[in-house]
């Protein structure tokens, strides 16, 4: 098994918050005993301002299932691939692959350095949509959105999650191991293009009331990042000797908190898929794979759009578009 990584995880990505419920995947993964050593942030609560002007928090304390942890993303990632390489696979960092082509009863990937041919491919390249033509997928985008993100040191938290809804769309920010601390705002790309200038982002950000008070005075900008943050899915999830994982296969809104459980998730049965299809059980792995790939769409679609229509109060674009319609969703 080969391993082929676009990036080095050496810089600063979105996508800190992991659920507790994340704590079962990983031991199937076997990449709980180092994960743990990694010593995460403990996510504890959930401090919001949302639905209306009340500030709420949900503590950790009074869940099933615990405390969640809030990432350092770049170290995440390094850790799984640290634990492929452990389990006997090829790891080939920087890597990215160019094109697929059907061969035989496989494919044959081309790189930078060269071709390779494999029996079966996972596809699970992020955000990054460039072989779906190569497997003959669709992309199909349900829903716009940008994340504006920006992150600090000298910055410590208290091991909360806060999220904010504003007139503009709405702001996060949790604290990173070693004082660091991310905040973002996600709004329509057609709407935050101000927020790429640091004037902007910053006078937006000071009219919070939670988020704002986050950043103390001797807090230093180390980064800045803009991402591509909608919902996207592929059509089929699953193909000839191929399967999508990850957000290749299922992008979500960041509101979900879904993002890194379902990228472990799918990853997981992803390997399943790929397994069965080499068995020769090319069929049946790909009708079950895009069954529980449409039920879980299916029940992410109806719940985000419940959410967002509860904070839906003020006479915005942003808001606006996120109302319920007779004739369905808006883009």
């Amino acid at each position: 098994m080969v391993l082929f990584e676009a990036g080095r995880h050496d810089r600063p990505k979105p996508g800190e918050m992991l659920a507790a419920v994340a704590q079962g995947l990983l031991r199937q993964l076997g990449v709980w005993t180092p994960f743990l050593a990694a010593a995460f942030v403990d996510n504890r609560a959930v401090a919001s301002a949302w639905a209306g002007e009340a500030h709420d928090e949900r503590h950790s304390i009074f869940s099933a299932q615990g405390a969640g942890w809030q990432l350092d993303r770049a170290r995440f990632d390094q850790l799984l691939v640290q634990a492929t390489a452990a389990a006997g696979a090829q790891v080939r960092l920087g890597s990215a692959v160019r094109s697929a082509v059907r061969e035989g009863q496989g494919w044959r990937l081309n790189l930078a350095d060269g071709d390779i041919v494999a029996s079966a491919v996972i596809w699970a390249a992020g955000r990054s949509w460039k072989l779906a033509r190569s497997f003959g997928a669709k992309l199909r985008v349900h829903g716009h959105l940008a994340a504006y993100t920006r992150f600090f040191d000298r910055a410590p938290g208290d091991c909360r999650m806060v999220i904010e809804a504003r007139p503009e769309g709405w702001w996060y920010s949790a604290d990173l191991p070693d004082r660091r601390r991310v905040v973002a705002c996600l709004t329509d790309p057609d709407l935050g293009h101000e927020l790429r200038d640091p004037k902007s982002w910053y006078h937006a950000m000071a009219a919070t009331r939670l988020i704002a008070p986050l950043l103390p005075p001797g807090a230093r900008e180390t980064a800045t990042l803009v991402k591509s943050a909608g919902t996207a899915t592929v059509d089929p999830a699953a193909g000839e000797r191929w399967v999508a994982a990850g957000d290749s296969l299922f992008a979500a809104d960041p509101l979900s908190s879904r993002g890194i459980v379902h990228a472990l998730r799918s990853g997981i049965l992803a390997a399943y898929a790929a397994s069965d299809m080499v068995d020769g059980r090319d069929e049946l792995a790909r009708t079950r794979y895009a069954m529980i790939a449409s039920q879980g769409f299916a029940n992410y679609a109806s719940a985000l759009a419940a959410h967002y229509a509860a904070a839906a109060r003020w006479d915005t674009a942003f808001w606006q578009r996120r109302l319920p319609h007779p004739e369905g969703p808006t883009k």
